[in-house]
């Protein structure tokens, strides 16, 4: 893989044969390792598990201000891998441990705008979670996968990797398969499938009231109806552009499965997805024309940005002002909402490598 720093987004069997190896070949073994870098103990390990889950922490609260840090870790991770002596559960745990951070990486760098970091970091996670036998994993990164080819408009990449995540996902917790029946719901969306769609998310509704039969891993904390409702009614946004005839239907319900997360308080998680959804949500009324519903609820999603970084999210609300700009001759409200929307700042090229070799 290319370490320049720009690098260039693919699409077809490259970034999708991955995903259904993952699926059809055995985990690997990872040997034992007798290096220089020492052995790895279990404190060395509850240390690096409580670096991730900060670092997920981070990305859920302030967006990929972090990219750096995150990067920094999985490099520290890798080359305990690559150099430290483990035993092979100590090795799965390493390799586990290097999935979340290259997985969290790929999100950072997906939000930034960055697509073929995003990827490059996303295709790293796979291989790392793959390594780890760790299915959950596997089938998040895939999900993430998808939606990244979904929201790039590249409908038959988005439903190969859903449906590889979603033939993966088969023997794992049931808010898990609940979250890649959401992420594969956006795929179905931006191939204008309303059927699919509609069954994708009868199968997130259903997971979620399936009773537990393993724990669900920490990583996969997140996921809740909130979450879930906000992925699949972003989704109905872009559905409704592709179903003109069941437009004000579907735009109606995307507003009911986008408010909770819209609205979430400034001082709880996720702030970026409150960020992101709330632009979401406001483009919503925006279509419908309900403009007052439109203003307050982009009014609630800027005051996130002074704490949140991300790309994608301010690139939704300069559309959002696009969309405005007809109806502020009209009103006070939305011509104030305008040129505060104008002033929004133009995000720098991104800048951040992706994992090296």
């Amino acid at each position: 893989m290319p370490t320049r720093r720009t690098i260039i987004a693919v699409t077809g069997a490259v970034l999708t044969a991955p995903a259904w190896a993952a699926l059809h070949q055995p985990a690997p073994n990872l040997a034992a390792a007798a290096g220089d870098g020492g052995p790895v103990s279990p404190p060395l390990l509850d240390m690096i598990d409580t670096v991730v889950a900060h670092a997920q922490q981070l990305d859920d609260n302030q967006g990929g201000a972090a990219r750096g840090f995150v990067s920094d870790q999985f490099a520290a991770v890798a080359r305990l891998l690559r150099r430290a002596s483990y035993n092979p559960a100590a090795g799965r745990r390493l390799a586990a441990a290097l999935a979340q951070l290259a997985q969290t990486a790929g999100f950072m760098a997906f939000d930034a705008g960055d697509d073929g970091v995003a990827q490059r970091w996303y295709l790293t996670a796979l291989r790392a979670a793959h390594a780890a036998a760790d299915p959950g994993l596997t089938v998040s990164v895939m999900a993430l996968m998808s939606n990244q080819a979904a929201d790039r408009g590249h409908a038959l990449d988005a439903l190969q990797l859903a449906a590889a995540a979603q033939e993966s996902a088969k023997a794992t917790p049931p808010a898990v398969r609940a979250l890649v029946a959401a992420r594969s719901s956006l795929a179905h969306a931006v191939a204008g499938d309303l059927t699919s769609y509609t069954r994708t998310r009868h199968d997130t509704l259903e997971l979620l009231d399936t009773t537990p039969d393993t724990p669900l891993p920490g990583w996969a904390s997140y996921i809740d109806r909130t979450e879930l409702d906000a992925i699949t009614g972003r989704g109905l946004v872009v559905l409704a552009e592709r179903v003109p005839a069941r437009r004000k239907q579907l735009l109606h319900q995307a507003g009911q499965l986008l408010h909770a997360r819209a609205h979430t308080s400034p001082t709880d998680a996720p702030q970026r997805s409150a960020l992101r959804h709330g632009a979401w949500l406001s483009l919503a009324h925006t279509a419908t024309g309900d403009l007052d519903r439109a203003v307050t609820t982009a009014r609630l999603a800027l005051t996130r940005l002074p704490a949140v970084h991300s790309v994608r999210s301010i690139a939704l609300l300069q559309r959002l002002h696009d969309e405005l700009a007809p109806a502020a001759p009209r009103s006070p409200a939305v011509r104030d909402l305008v040129n505060q929307l104008r002033s929004l700042p133009t995000p720098a090229p991104p800048t951040t490598p992706g994992p090296r070799p």
